[in-house]
C-alpha cells in the first residue's frame, strides 16, 4: 500500500523541533537575520539536539548512516522559526560528508566541533568565472614537496566569514573538466589565504564571502578522498542537499502563510474580516496548494535517496521549483498584510529576502532544468 505517513519516531522528532522552532528560534529571528554576526549560540543548541550529526560518523558524535528524511524534517521544521539557522544541518551535512573522506588528522580535528556546533566549516567550489559550470573551475593545486600550493579565487561561499576551515576544490595543472579536481581541507589561518565579506540583501548571518589563495600550502594529510575525485564526490551530495534546501524554503513559506491566515481573520474591511473575501481566501488556497505539492516533491526525492534509487532529476526539481513556490507564497502573505507586510518590524519582508537567495544558491533554476532535461532524454520518458 502506498503511504505518505511519517513513522512515529519521525513525528516525535518533528514535534520536538516544532516546539523549539516556534518558542526559541522564531521570536529572535528578525533580530538575528538583520545582523552579520553568526549565531553560534543557536548552532550550539542544534548540536545539543543532535541535529548536526545526522548521517555523520558515529565515532565523532554523529548518527552513522545517512538519513535523508530526518534531515528534510529538521530543515523544514527549523525554517518555520529561522531560515538561516535551519541551513545549518544542510551545510554541516555537505561539508561533513566531504571531511569524512579525509584522513584521521583532518577528521579528528574538524568533525567533532562541527557536529557539536562549536565551529563551522565552509565549502569553496564556485569561482568568479564558473558558477553553474562548476567543472570549469580554475583554482590550481600544484604538487610540491609535502603537499600542494593553491592559487586562485573562490566566491559566493556560505559560512566563510565564520569558518575555521574551508573545503576547497582545485585542479591539477593541465587538467580540464571534472577530471583532475580534488578536495583539500584548508585552515582559515593558512598563510596566503585572505577572505572578504560579500554582503547580500538577505542571509546576512551566513557570512557569505570570497577567498583568495596566494600560493597557500596544503599538507599532503589535508587532501580529501582520492586524487581527482573531489568534483564527483561533492556533486553526489548535492543530490541530497538540494531537496533539503527546497524544504527549508517551504518551511519559511508555511510560517508566512500561517501568519497571513491568522491576520486575514482579524483584519476588518467593509464591516467584516478580509478572510470573507475571495480575493484573500482564494489567494491563500492557491498558495497552500502549491506549497503542499512542492513539499511532497522534496520528500519523494529524499525517499528515493534513502531507498537507494536514482534521484538526480527529482533533486533538481526540488531545488528549482520549491524556492519559487516559497517566494511567491511569502509575497502573497505580504500582500495580505498590506503595509504591515512591507514593514521591517515584521518578519515577512526578511523571510522574502532570505528565501530569495535560494533561487540562486546551490544551482540556479536554469542549471536544474538542464539536469532534468538531460535525465529525461537519457530515459526516453518524462515520467519517472
Amino acid at each position: 500500500m502506498l503511504s505518505f505517513a511519517f513513522s512515529e519516531e519521525q513525528e516525535a522528532f518533528r514535534a520536538t523541533l516544532e516546539d523549539y522552532a516556534r518558542s526559541t528560534l522564531a521570536p529572535a529571528y528578525r533580530q538575528r537575520a538583520a545582523s552579520t554576526t553568526f549565531p553560534f549560540d543557536a548552532l550550539a543548541e542544534l548540536g545539543e539536539l543532535g541535529l548536526l550529526g545526522i548521517g555523520m560518523p558515529k565515532e565523532y558524535g554523529g548518527t552513522g548512516e545517512e538519513d535523508p528524511i530526518m534531515l528534510g524534517l529538521a530543515t523544514e521544521t527549523l525554517a518555520y522559526g529561522d531560515v538561516n539557522v535551519a541551513a545549518a544541518p544542510v551545510q554541516v551535512g555537505l561539508t561533513g560528508s566531504q571531511l569524512a573522506l579525509a584522513g584521521d588528522e583532518v577528521r579528528e580535528r574538524y568533525l567533532p566541533p562541527l557536529i557539536e556546533g562549536w565551529e563551522t566549516v565552509a565549502i569553496a567550489l564556485t569561482e568568479p568565472g564558473s558558477g553553474s559550470d562548476a567543472a570549469a573551475l580554475r583554482t590550481v593545486a600544484s604538487p610540491v614537496d609535502g603537499g600542494w600550493r593553491l592559487r586562485g579565487e573562490k566566491t559566493a561561499i556560505t559560512w566563510v566569514m565564520n569558518a575555521s576551515c574551508v573545503v576547497v576544490y582545485a585542479r591539477e595543472p593541465g587538467t580540464t573538466g571534472a577530471r583532475g579536481v580534488s578536495a583539500y581541507a584548508v585552515p582559515m589561518d593558512a598563510e596566503g589565504l585572505t577572505r572578504s565579506h560579500l554582503a547580500g540583501m538577505g542571509c546576512l548571518p551566513l557570512g557569505w564571502g570570497t577567498l583568495h589563495f596566494d600560493d597557500v600550502f596544503v599538507p599532503a594529510t589535508h587532501r580529501i578522498g582520492e586524487q581527482g575525485t573531489g568534483f564527483r564526490s561533492v556533486m553526489s551530495h548535492f543530490d541530497f542537499s538540494r531537496a533539503a534546501l527546497g524544504l527549508l524554503c517551504l518551511g519559511a513559506a508555511r510560517a508566512s502563510l500561517d501568519e497571513a491566515l491568522a491576520y486575514s481573520q482579524q483584519r476588518q474591511a467593509f464591516g467584516r474580516p478580509i478572510a470573507d473575501f475571495q480575493g484573500i481566501s482564494f489567494l491563500l488556497a492557491e498558495q497552500a496548494t502549491y506549497v503542499e505539492a512542492a513539499r511532497w516533491m522534496c520528500y519523494r526525492a529524499l525517499w528515493l535517496r534513502a531507498s537507494g534509487q536514482p534521484h538526480t532529476a527529482q533533486a533538481s526539481m526540488s531545488k528549482w521549483w520549491p524556492p519559487v513556490v516559497a517566494k511567491n507564497a511569502i509575497e502573497a502573505a505580504i500582500r495580505v498584510h498590506g503595509n504591515l507586510g512591507y514593514a521591517v518590524e515584521f518578519p515577512l519582508q526578511q523571510r522574502y529576502r532570505d528565501v530569495f537567495a535560494y533561487l540562486i544558491a546551490d544551482g540556479t533554476a536554469e542549471i536544474q532544468k538542464k539536469i532534468i532535461a538531460r535525465e529525461a532524454y537519457r530515459r526516453g520518458s518524462i515520467v519517472w
